[in-house]
């Protein structure tokens, strides 16, 4: 009797512990069919069976391990955690494949930005950057930088100058644009049909361009600022840097004399002793003569013209307007002029905008751009 109760008690746990496998084993199979949905990948186990179902004789054992149905492990359920051991490693090499995949995916995305952001049909090296690309153009020079800028450094905007009692006009709708860091070339010649020559021209450009003369039409800028509506201390005194034929220098002066004299009228406050500041400024234009005890006028012409240039930009102006510097210089005098002020344009900081007004083409053309007026 004792035997058959005990075989009851045996048939009872059994059934308990069946149940118990059954419940933990459909959430499993659930788990699984989710997580299969979200992965776009086919992926392969090995505990998969020829006719394509699933055998639950792994989940079963590893269920009965986990709820302590029995203490000693069977044989069939040592077999059933090694084929599970066998499934996890299938598993690790299946997602590993999947990371190998995505990464290859990620190597071969085209950057769409850098697509656009160069021509077509130009080459351009894939490994650098958005940033390095805008470094390269912004220091680049070229044209490039010029386009990026707001405001040209110095520009006529249809400029007119009228002509006396009436008379046709000097100047008709001048127009051109110009920049820090390069040098240009105003040609300026006759014009047979009015009657007007190059030195009538010449004369009203420097009036307009200098602030002395207020168009009849049109606007003469400084970067945003038009220049008729400064003062004049502040036009000729810092912005404007202006080198006339006549009356260039102080004939009486010595070389540093005449650069103290146009920084002391200019008001300006310099971080340096102002002597110290001439000398410097005198070397940085080819001055080759003793800079103090020997008066200017006494000087050759070439060396007078280069002390008239230091003069100019003793007060820090960026825009720097010669009229005819090279005018009676011989070839070799003209060559260390234009090399000066080249100098002044394309190096140091600030870069200067240099602007030459003159009759000579062979002078205009040595210059980074020229404009006919």
């Amino acid at each position: 009797m004792s035997d058959k109760n005990n075989d009851q008690e045996l048939e009872k746990t059994t059934d308990a512990t069946a149940d118990e496998v059954t419940s933990e084993t459909e959430p499993n199979d659930a788990i699984e069919s989710v997580l299969a949905d979200s992965v776009q990948f086919s992926v392969t186990f090995d505990d998969v069976d020829d006719e394509g179902t699933v055998d639950d004789g792994i989940y079963s054992a590893l269920a009965s391990a986990e709820t302590g149905a029995t203490d000693e492990t069977s044989e069939a359920e040592a077999d059933a955690i090694a084929s599970a051991n066998a499934s996890a490693e299938v598993t690790e090499r299946n997602a590993a494949r999947v990371d190998e995949t995505l990464r290859l995916a990620k190597t071969d995305h085209k950057d769409a930005l850098a697509e656009h952001a160069e021509p077509q049909g130009k080459a351009t090296d894939p490994t650098m950057t958005l940033a390095s690309r805008i470094d390269r153009v912004l220091v680049g020079g070229g044209s490039d930088d010029i386009l990026l800028k707001t405001y040209p450094t110095f520009a006529l905007n249809k400029v007119t100058v009228a002509g006396p009692k009436g008379k046709v006009n000097i100047l008709d709708d001048a127009n051109f644009s110009c920049y820090s860091g390069h040098a240009y070339a105003l040609l300026i010649s006759d014009d047979p049909d009015s009657g007007i020559t190059a030195d009538a021209r010449r004369r009203a450009l420097m009036g307009v361009m200098s602030g002395l003369t207020t168009p009849a039409s049109g606007t003469v800028m400084n970067k945003s600022a038009n220049i008729v509506e400064l003062e004049p201390v502040e036009l000729r005194g810092h912005r404007l840097g202006i080198v006339p034929q006549l009356h260039a220098v102080q004939p009486n002066l010595d070389a540093e004399q005449n650069v103290l004299y146009a920084m002391n009228a200019s008001n300006r406050n310099f971080l340096k002793p102002k002597p110290v500041i001439a000398r410097e400024l005198l070397a940085k234009v080819g001055f080759s003569e003793a800079t103090s005890g020997v008066a200017v006028g006494t000087l050759p012409l070439v060396q007078q013209r280069l002390v008239a240039i230091a003069r100019a930009i003793s007060t820090e102006a960026e825009v720097l307007i010669l009229d005819e510097p090279t005018r009676g210089l011989n070839a070799d005098d003209e060559v260390t002029v234009f090399a000066a002020l080249a100098k002044l344009a394309h190096t140091g900081d600030p870069k200067h905008c240099v602007i030459v007004l003159t009759a000579s083409r062979e002078i205009a053309e040595a210059a980074d751009t020229l404009f006919k007026i």
